[in-house]
């Protein structure tokens, strides 16, 4: 195949593996910049807080709450100043919330048609969980008494549990796929290094399906979980088209290129058929089914003279003797 072919074999997984990093690098970014549209847009859940019931309302539709004997917690003061922004986006290590109005100077993340302007960003935290009745002023308020246990498991699982493995294994998953990338520089030159390089790539991929598969589980629940729990306030929650499009492409792209580096492994090598051809030297050349003399320690032949065998000056014929 030739340095050449090597190198194309060698390339196509390289860039799959490029490009599955890079999306775990933007999944990452997510939710943490609130000057940059194109990030902030990327998230893990939104709640969309534009249709919240005001207090009349909540009085009417909500049962078995004394009409004065509580204060609004979605209110900051008592002249009514609503405390919730219009939307919150929930991501890897904290979440971004604004107004809802759309920017008009932003650039698209892949699957969004319009993105919406973003006030602030809290602050990048590891195991970072998202409980909206802290958020939002519901803890500690009569309104507790009207989430469920169920709500409550589940945001203890999100806090104990979902989000300290979902930063673990987003982090082995970057350092992994970075391994991979420079132990595959390896495997420009060997099928070695190839086969070191598949065995990096099983590893990474590993543990990026495992997040995929925790992220895709906790965000679904948590969105199911959310909604029933605050479809009363007119609170509704949505799963992160964006970010679930660039995470499972990530898989995808993980799970193709380390196929790609297992054929390179087995299937292409550096050396050409012209230089094993003239490594053959002359062997390829010789007349088939002809005899050749071997010479060697097992086979010692010493020429004999044929000649003036039996005081004749002829070759020796053993069926004639003389009279």
């Amino acid at each position: 195949m030739g340095k050449a072919g090597r190198f194309v074999c060698v390339a196509l997984p390289m860039i799959l593996t490029l490009l599955s990093l890079a999306f775990l690098i933007i999944l990452g970014l997510g939710g943490t910049n609130a000057n940059n549209s194109y990030l902030s847009n990327i998230y893990f859940l939104e709640a969309n807080t534009t249709a919240v019931y005001r207090n009349a309302t909540l009085k009417s539709t909500l049962t078995g709450l004394p009409a004065n004997n509580y204060t609004d917690p979605l209110d900051k003061t008592a002249d009514g100043k609503i405390i919730l922004e219009n939307f919150y986006y929930i991501g890897m290590w904290g979440y971004c919330a604004g107004s809802g109005a759309n920017t008009t100077n932003s650039i698209l993340a892949f699957g969004q048609t319009s993105a919406q302007a973003v006030d602030f960003c809290t602050a990048r935290q590891l195991h970072f969980w998202f409980d909206p009745r802290n958020v939002w002023g519901f803890s500690g308020s009569v309104f507790d008494a009207m989430f469920s246990n169920d709500l409550t498991n589940v945001i203890n699982y999100y806090e104990q549990t979902a989000s300290k493995w979902l930063s673990t294994l987003y982090i082995l998953a970057v350092v992994a796929t970075g391994v991979e990338i420079i132990v595959g520089i390896g495997g420009l030159f060997s099928r070695l290094g190839s086969i070191f390089t598949t065995i990096a790539s099983v590893v990474s991929s590993a543990f990026l399906f495992a997040f995929a598969i925790l992220a895709t589980v906790t965000f679904a629940g948590l969105g199911v979980a959310f909604n029933v729990s605050f479809k009363n306030y007119g609170i509704e929650f949505y799963l992160g088209r964006t970010m679930f499009i660039y995470l499972w492409l990530a898989v995808v792209l993980s799970l193709v290129s380390g196929i790609f580096w297992a054929f390179s492994s087995c299937c292409c090598s550096g050396r050409s058929r012209e230089g094993a051809y003239n490594k053959m030297g002359t062997q390829a050349e010789r007349t088939p089914y002809t005899y050749e003399r071997v010479d060697g320690p097992a086979v010692n032949y010493q020429t004999q003279p044929m000649n003036n065998v039996g005081g004749r000056p002829t070759a020796y014929e053993p069926f004639r003797h003389g009279n």
